[in-house]
């Protein structure tokens, strides 16, 4: 009799917690919570593989076209891929381009841009986050706004400054002139040089929100040490900022190795890869489009491995940059 009834409790028992079980489970995917986080998650998804499609659609087709035989490209049921891949088009495009000739001078010109943009950077953004002076907002706002104003605004004068270049009258005393330094790199590299180049507040933003984030007790512990304020800054901050560092130094060298607007304004006869694109002609105008596509991905393919290379460290700075949180 005991057992009896000890086996109804155990059976009542497991029915409890199964009814208790179901109606947890009842509770949980049934609840408008669940919904919305089910739907958020789907959202998210579709958004994210959307972003995804219109960044890779178009490189897909490029990257097709590429190996795509002359004949194919009439052929309106080959979409994608080739039937007879072959590498024609690559080749004109490689020797249309001028590559080995170009490649060198425009390496060069982004090493050079890309160093000074990170140097000036890092100097002027650890000047913002760490010492306050009156007018330290009025020139930080004056950063922002080089973000805001679109460069085409002052383009005219710059070109004209750079023309007719010349500092406090001083080549007009001597030489009886001013300087022209239109088709050279000098236009690039004052800019960058001075603060002004391409996307340059970009990076010192970048560069101040790193600083603010360092604790100041590491400087401090500098200064008890007996070391001045330029020693604390490249002995202690300077080593803990390379990733950062590297990814502003990352940042202007591919956009100057792409960059068209500046390149192509100062460097009218000079060419580098990014403006020698258009100068790509043919008798066809389809495969006049097809070469210059082809020669932009032959381009990418240096900053491509350059980010593989140097990925891990990429992100690193993204993440101490403060723009994720």
């Amino acid at each position: 009799m005991e057992k009896t009834q000890k086996t109804y409790r155990e059976i009542e028992n497991l029915s409890h917690r199964e009814t208790t079980r179901k109606e947890r489970a009842k509770a949980k995917y049934l609840s408008w919570k669940f919904a919305a986080t089910v739907f958020g998650n789907l959202f998210a998804y579709v958004l994210i593989i959307g972003i995804a499609f219109v960044i890779v659609y178009p490189l897909l087709r490029r990257l097709g076209n590429a190996f795509k035989p002359v004949e194919e490209f009439y052929d309106t049921s080959i979409v994608y891929f080739p039937r007879n891949p072959t590498f024609e088009i690559i080749k004109q495009s490689f020797q249309r381009l001028n590559f080995r000739q170009v490649g060198w001078p425009s390496f060069l010109m982004a090493l050079y841009v890309g160093l000074f943009q990170m140097l000036v950077s890092l100097v002027v953004g650890y000047g913002f986050a760490r010492f306050k002076f009156r007018g330290s907002k009025v020139l930080f706002f004056c950063v922002i706004l080089t973000l805001i104003i679109p460069p085409n605004t002052i383009l005219i004068p710059l070109y004209l400054r750079f023309r007719f270049f010349d500092i406090f009258g001083i080549f007009e005393l001597i030489l009886g002139h001013s300087l022209s330094l239109i088709d050279t790199y000098w236009c690039q590299i004052l800019l960058s040089a001075l603060g002004l180049g391409w996307k340059n507040g970009l990076y010192i933003y970048l560069m101040r929100q790193y600083f603010r984030g360092v604790p100041k007790e590491l400087e401090e512990a500098a200064y008890i040490d007996g070391a001045r304020t330029f020693k604390a800054f490249i002995r202690v901050m300077v080593p803990s900022a390379l990733p950062m560092m590297l990814t502003v130094f990352l940042f202007s060298f591919s956009w100057q190795w792409t960059d068209t607007f500046y390149t192509g304004t100062f460097l009218i006869k000079k060419k580098l890869l990014a403006t020698s694109v258009n100068s790509i002609q043919h008798d066809n105008e389809l495969m006049q489009f097809n070469l210059q596509q082809t020669a932009i991905l032959i381009i990418l393919i240096p900053l491509i491995l350059l980010f593989v290379v140097t990925q891990r460290y990429f992100v690193e700075g993204i993440e101490r940059s403060g723009l994720t949180g």
